[in-house]
């Protein structure tokens, strides 16, 4: 979960998350954040689809994935490391709507900024406030 704080881009080459300006940026914004490698980034996607193949239905399910981009480029990507953090199903597609299914995710990714909780490094063998 430190490989970013470790292994320095030196040729500016945009290859991961860590090499981009959003990254940069929150590093300069949350400084406390960022002066711990093992706090945990993550990345947010969704797409629905209608999981009974035909466009007729109307019925459709939306999956929200969560990616701990703390992990080394190969490993974030694989589906052993998804966080499948909420399924959002209906008769219709969330559209314009969907910040209401998200108000949940977005509360304890709130409180997990605001609080932390304590985390077993198993590397370092120790507690520390992720």
């Amino acid at each position: 979960m430190r490989w970013h704080a470790q292994d320095d881009n030196k040729d500016g080459i945009l290859r991961n998350p860590q090499d981009g300006e959003a990254w940069k940026r929150l590093d300069i914004n949350y400084p406390e954040f960022a002066f711990n490698p093992r706090n945990v980034r993550l990345g947010l996607a969704t797409d629905g689809f209608n999981p009974f193949g035909t466009m007729s239905t109307n019925y459709s399910i939306w999956p929200v994935i969560l990616f701990p981009y703390n992990l080394h480029p190969w490993l974030c990507i694989k589906q052993s490391n998804f966080i499948l953090s909420i399924i959002i199903s209906g008769p219709c597609t969330v559209g314009n709507n969907i910040d209401v299914y998200l108000q949940p995710l977005i509360k304890k990714l709130n409180e997990l900024w605001s609080e932390g909780v304590d985390t077993f490094d198993s590397s370092k063998n120790e507690m520390f406030k992720m």
